[in-house]
């Protein structure tokens, strides 16, 4: 029996049936699973249906409001939805799609215009990778123009836009402290692409336009960069840095060196000062970090520098010795110290030494009498024990 047969023998038997469903399903329970799941089919359909054209529209205004968006927050989540949609709703919401993206794009560039390097960096790879997705919705719908560019957009905006922020970054800033989270960002972002070397060359390059020996702000920014993400730039300007700092006439300013100290850096201050040969710069140096800052060891690297400039060493040690003749372990660091003898004069040096060793005796001796006394006090609680014992008994 054909199926019109049987769409008309069931009409027939509903008929008869009066409509009722239990005799109905007595006598042809297939043809009533068969119903169910025609309707349950159109319903699904139906709701398919209703739900497309409802995400569609919703897709449409998305499309229609982000070229009006002021802030990039809720462009980002607009754009976020306009690229899982677009595949979904048709040709249409694509269509349109295309017909505003121009605009829509100039609106994103607007919006990152404000803001720093490093979330610009993020934004245009955000951007770029979201119109390389819709790049693939446009082939899917055959729209020639959209596929032509989204697909050029989605390299040039790192390739040619991007490219264009990080040099106007690198050529218009001065590197100070705060800079080192950028310039991370920058070489990280750099290292990710084919050729960082276009990126990373002319940054050094702008970098070392600076004078790393006299400028303070340089030198913080060079100490804040993070060597995992800086790499390259942390790697040169340390290693400029610290050339500059063990150079014999290498010029560093006593900001930096100062800087320097009070930020765990002192040995590599004092080494620097000890073997300066710029005898113009160590005078300089010499005016303005000599017993001024409280640290014998940086007075010391003085000293023990031999390059001739106008100095009063002698009498400095003169008085460091007089104010603190009764600390041992100062004196002794003082006079071991390299150049101290020279400076001081062999006949001074030997009366300081015997004074110290004299004093070094005294000290000996007093601390001898006094483990005598420590014993004899001892002595004298045990006899006293002893007797306290003796008495009880």
């Amino acid at each position: 029996m054909d199926v019109f047969g049987k769409v008309t023998d069931f009409i027939t038997l509903v008929q008869e049936s009066d409509y009722n469903l239990s005799m109905i399903y007595s006598q042809d329970p297939n043809t009533i699973y068969v119903i169910l799941l025609i309707m349950l089919a159109l319903l699904f359909g139906v709701l398919f249906t209703l739900n497309n054209i409802v995400k569609t529209k919703e897709l449409l205004n998305l499309i229609s409001e982000i070229k009006d968006t002021k802030e990039l927050e809720e462009y980002n989540n607009k754009l976020n939805k306009i690229v899982l949609e677009l595949p979904k709703r048709g040709f249409k919401p694509a269509n349109n799609l295309n017909s505003l993206k121009e605009v829509i794009l100039k609106n994103h560039l607007n919006l990152l215009k404000n803001k720093n390097i490093k979330e610009k960096i993020e934004q245009y790879k955000y951007l770029s990778n979201s119109y390389t997705s819709i790049f693939e919705s446009m082939k899917k719908f055959n729209i020639k123009d959209g596929i032509k560019f989204y697909e050029k957009k989605s390299k040039d905006l790192l390739d040619i836009e991007l490219f264009k922020e990080l040099e106007n970054y690198y050529k218009n800033t001065y590197f100070k402290k705060e800079d080192a989270v950028f310039v991370d960002s920058i070489v990280s972002y750099a290292n990710s692409t084919a050729n960082s070397s276009d990126i990373i060359n002319p940054l050094f390059i702008q970098i070392n336009r600076f004078d790393f020996g006299f400028n303070l702000e340089l030198f913080k920014f060079i100490r804040a960069l993070d060597k995992k993400k800086s790499e390259r730039i942390f790697i040169e300007c340390n290693k400029k840095m610290d050339n500059l700092l063990s150079n014999e006439y290498g010029k560093v300013s006593e900001v930096i060196l100062f800087y320097m100290l009070k930020n765990g850096e002192e040995d590599k201050v004092y080494t620097y000062i000890s073997t300066l040969k710029d005898s113009k710069h160590l005078q300089s140096l010499y005016y303005n970090l000599f017993a001024k800052k409280d640290d014998i060891n940086l007075d010391l690297s003085f000293i023990k520098n031999e390059t001739k400039i106008n100095e009063k060493y002698k009498d400095y040690l003169d008085n460091q010795i007089s104010l603190n003749w009764k600390d041992l372990n100062y004196v002794n660091h003082i006079i071991k110290s390299a150049n101290v003898v020279q400076t001081l004069g062999h006949a001074d040096y030997r009366i300081i030494l015997e004074r110290v060793e004299k004093l070094e005796k005294e000290l000996l001796d007093n601390q001898t009498i006094q483990q005598v006394l420590e014993i004899a006090k001892r002595a004298e609680t045990i006899a006293k024990e002893a007797k306290a014992i003796a008495r009880s008994k």
